[in-house]
């Protein structure tokens, strides 16, 4: 029996409800660096140009790529909690420093949001290795597939009806300041996220890890389905997650839509994180994950191939463009609960904290060589600015939509080692449901 099946209902109930509260006072940052054009919108309009610009999403992939397992063992010595302190703490630091940015000059301002960006988002690792172990203390295996389902249907309407807003006070050209305000919110939010955590119920009668990291890491490393299923997870990672800023950018600097317009075709992302959730809590839960995991791919794959076919001058764009970004996000939301599913299936008992810096780092990983790969690639004008092909003109941006979508194909052959696909491993471990 587990420590959560251990516990009464009524204490269980309590923990989800703080779960939520949690997420909800910490999403508002998370959406706006990783599924909105704001922060997009708020570097160009501090003359970042596209290098400092898709840098600035670029670091939650580098933090997580050289933090996740250092965090791990750093957690067994401060505890979860305490850690979970002092990251809303940087968190909420980095996010003011982001709004406050423009007083120190113009000129400076870009470098000093894009180092509290970076300090935001080495506190996002830290959280994000504390997450799962302290969700687990009160989770039950049968629980979490609905859990995951309902907390981010909850945070992405709230972020949509949010994001929304946001955009129709944009749509005449905005003023910077509207942008600092909104991010300073974020900030100051972020800090609620500790007070609901601090209420978690504990588990107090597991050893949650394993304190030797070393020893940790082999038991993850000889995880055979674990490790298949992190490599995939890296490669995946390289060629999505550059996908969702990659098309606002291209929008707002190559396309020339109005910044208001960028922002509410952004809500329509947040719309297609609602259907996603939505469904894949009540539609799909009785299909299987190697379904779920194949209907992501194809997802990012397709739209990838869209926006190169598609520019500013095609008919309908901004529509086109909010249908994509909708399907994106659609796919961002069922690899994110395909992703918790396999996390807490596949690790070790006594060694999850471990199991999901491992996994994480992989993906963390690809985001970082994916995100700054791009920011060099469009900084140093490596690729031709616009080339021919036949009698319609490709930018950069859609050359990259281009070579995302062929990585996306070529990728489709990795699935059958996922797994999900082929679960008859004597490693393989499951919680029973």
């Amino acid at each position: 029996m587990t420590y959560a099946e251990s516990l009464p209902e009524n204490i269980r109930k309590r923990g989800r409800i703080y779960a939520y509260g949690s997420t909800l006072f910490g999403c508002i940052s998370e959406v706006l660096l990783d599924n909105s054009a704001v922060i997009i919108i708020y570097f160009t309009m501090l003359d970042g140009g596209d290098m400092l610009t898709m840098m600035g999403t670029s670091f939650i992939g580098i933090a997580g790529a050289l933090l996740y397992l250092p965090s791990s063992m750093i957690i067994v010595r401060t505890g979860l909690k305490p850690m979970v302190l002092y990251s809303c703490l940087a968190g909420s630091a980095g996010f003011l420093l982001m709004a406050l940015s423009p007083l120190i000059g113009m000129t400076a301002a870009k470098y000093a949001a894009l180092g509290g960006c970076l300090i935001y988002c080495i506190s996002r690792v830290t959280f994000g290795a504390t997450w799962f172990p302290l969700l687990d203390a009160f989770l039950r295996p049968e629980d979490r597939a609905g859990f995951f389902s309902k907390m981010r249907l909850i945070y992405s309407s709230f972020n949509g009806v949010m994001l929304f807003c946001i955009g129709l006070l944009m749509l005449h050209n905005p003023s910077i300041v509207i942008l600092q305000v909104v991010i300073a919110i974020a900030g100051i939010a972020y800090m609620g996220r500790y007070l609901c955590i601090a209420r978690f119920p504990e588990n107090k009668r597991d050893v949650v890890d394993i304190p030797d990291i070393k020893k940790g890491f082999g038991i993850a490393l000889r995880n055979g389905p674990l490790t298949s299923y992190a490599v995939y997870n890296g490669l995946f990672t390289i060629a999505y997650s550059t996908l969702t800023p990659l098309s606002y950018l291209y929008m707002n600097q190559y396309v020339k839509l109005n910044p208001g317009t960028v922002q509410i075709i952004s809500s329509a992302g947040i719309g297609g994180l609602i259907a996603g959730y939505f469904c894949y809590g009540r539609l799909f839960a009785n299909t299987k994950l190697k379904y779920m995991e194949l209907a992501a791919h194809l997802i990012f794959m397709m739209t990838a191939f869209t926006l190169f076919l598609v520019d500013g001058s095609t008919c309908g764009f901004a529509w086109i463009a909010g249908t994509v970004v909708f399907f994106q996000s659609v796919g961002y939301s069922i690899y994110m609960c395909n992703n918790s599913a396999e996390l807490l299936a596949l690790a070790r008992p006594g060694n999850k904290t471990m199991a999901m810096a491992f996994v994480l780092t992989y993906s963390s990983a690809g985001s970082a060589i994916s995100r700054f790969g791009t920011s060099l690639i469009l900084g140093t004008a490596m690729l031709s600015p616009v080339w021919s092909c036949g009698m319609r003109q490709i930018s950069s941006y859609q050359t990259l939509f281009l070579l995302f979508g062929m990585m996306l194909l070529v990728l489709l052959f990795l699935l059958p080692t996922l797994p999900s696909f082929v679960p008859n491993h004597d490693d393989y471990y499951e919680p029973k449901k």
